[in-house]
Order: structure tokens, then C-alpha cells, then sequence
């Protein structure tokens, strides 16, 4: 008699975990009607597969077939809560965005034009030995797009110079544009254009060894010009 022995081998399938950080949101909302701000325009996406080969695809951008959206198609005005959706992701592949929601105010698209543009150059960045002499921006005005509610709130658009930028002669550079409220908070805003080249140009220091000296240089100046006219 012949004995048959039947082996059964399991057979364990691995599977592969990745993170991806800053995938975009892709947002669906009507972009004549409305504005929308105060969320967060990147999530983490975390995927799981047992093929390498498709796994390592997703993560590199450049080759990346799934894609996060949120879907606003039907919201109306207010702040709302929006599910993450997760499209055309390969088989085999499961993700999970975090957050798997975002807030977003949604409010009448409003666009105002010729706003006035407001240099500003914090002392602290300026040479101590120098002093500003003029300030000026290619951009003296500029259009802003919000929410009606935003629009409100602002009190004035300025150009800033970068924090990391210090003033020790002249400078000419592109600067961001910012919309802030009496408060200098930011504001959720699109400017346009957003940024513009900033022109400062500076003087040394007058020394002021007392207050009588620079006094009287004050008003030797005003004698001057008033004998030259």
C-alpha cells in the first residue's frame, strides 16, 4: 500500500506601509460663485500594499495615479465639514489621509481693484548707522479677490520686506504682498499681483551729539531756504 502525504504551506504575503506628507487637495466648488479659505490645503496620506513596484509609483509624485479631493459642489455659504475622498487608486493599494476631514468657510466671491499698496521696512532690519530715505514699490496698487465678510476686515495692503533681510544701503527686491486687518493679522485673500519689487534707499545717521545742536541745524536750514527764495 502507498501512502500519500499531503502537505498544505501557508503562504504569508507581505505588505508594505508607506507615508506620504504635503499630497495636495483636490477642492470641486464653483469658482465664479464663491471663495473659500480656512483649511488646510495638504494632507498626510498613508498607503498599504503588498507590491513594492506600485507602491513605490504612488509615492513619487511625478508618477502618482491617486489623488485626495473634496467635494463642494453643492455647498452654499457658512463654514462646513468636507470628507477626504481618495480617487483612482490602483488596486491592491488601500490609503487613509490624516485628516480624513477639513473645515472650510465658503463665502460670496468678491474682487475689488486699485487698492493702495503700503511699503513697510521694520526698523529692527535697518543698520543702525542708516536711516531711510525713500521707499517704494512697483505695484501702487492692486486688485484683491475674498469673501465679502474678508473684504470688510481689511485694513490695508502692504508690501513686506522679508524678516530675513537686512537694510545695510540701498535694496531692490521682490517682496510678498499681504492684506491685514486693523489688528495686523493676515487675511485670507488672493492678491494681484502677489508680489512686487520694493526699492528702499537710505542715509547715514545725522549725529545728534545734543538736542540744542540738532536744533539749531533745524533752523539754520529753514533760514537757508528761506533766503533762497
Amino acid at each position: 500500500t502507498t501512502l500519500f502525504r499531503s502537505t498544505t504551506r501557508q503562504v504569508k504575503s507581505e505588505t508594505y506601509t508607506n507615508t506620504i506628507a504635503n499630497v495636495p487637495i483636490d477642492i470641486h466648488y464653483d469658482n465664479d460663485q464663491y471663495f473659500i479659505s480656512g483649511f488646510a490645503s495638504e494632507v498626510s496620506v498613508v498607503l498599504t500594499g503588498a507590491n513594492r513596484v506600485t507602491l513605490a509609483s504612488e509615492m513619487q509624485e511625478s508618477t502618482r495615479k491617486f489623488k485626495v479631493t473634496a467635494d463642494l459642489t453643492d455647498a452654499s455659504i457658512g463654514t462646513i465639514e468636507v470628507p477626504l475622498n481618495i480617487e483612482n487608486l490602483p488596486s491592491g493599494l488601500t490609503a487613509v489621509a490624516t485628516p480624513q476631514k477639513i473645515t472650510v468657510k465658503v463665502g460670496k466671491k468678491v474682487k475689488r481693484d486699485g487698492m493702495i499698496v503700503v511699503p513697510q521696512v521694520d526698523q529692527s532690519q535697518i543698520d543702525p548707522k542708516l536711516q531711510l530715505d525713500s521707499v517704494t514699490v512697483s505695484n501702487e496698487r492692486v486688485s484683491v479677490t475674498t469673501d465679502q465678510e474678508t473684504l470688510a476686515k481689511i485694513d490695508k495692503v502692504i508690501a513686506l520686506l522679508p524678516t530675513s533681510e537686512r537694510i545695510t544701503g540701498n535694496y531692490s527686491g521682490s517682496v510678498p504682498l499681504q492684506a491685514i486687518d486693523r489688528n495686523g493679522v493676515v487675511l485670507p485673500v488672493v492678491i494681484t499681483p502677489f508680489d512686487t519689487t520694493m526699492k528702499v534707499t537710505t542715509k547715514p545717521v545725522a549725529p545728534s551729539s545734543s538736542t540744542s545742536s540738532s536744533s539749531e541745524t533745524s533752523s539754520s536750514t529753514k533760514a537757508t531756504s528761506s533766503k533762497t527764495n
